[in-house]
């Protein structure tokens, strides 16, 4: 009987085991994952704010504004 106990608690403790460097493995990876998706977004996002600040997009509203001004010339 006793033996069957051994027996059984070592094959808890090695699933236990595998179940904790399985989980912390995990968390490793979902924090290295995360962590580089953030610096990939704040780069993203300060080349797009970059691009907006440019001529080349501003191109299209100052035509805009030259379209409006005629109209309200040739009123």
């Amino acid at each position: 009987m006793i033996s069957v106990l051994v027996g059984a608690s070592s094959i808890s403790i090695l699933f236990a085991s595998i179940s904790i460097v399985s989980g912390v493995t995990l968390a490793i990876l979902v924090f290295n994952d995360s962590r580089q998706a953030n610096n990939n977004n704040s780069m993203v996002s300060f080349n797009r704010h970059l691009d907006a600040l440019s001529d080349d997009s501003r191109a299209h509203l100052r035509q805009q504004v030259r379209n409006a001004q005629e109209r309200q010339n040739k009123r």
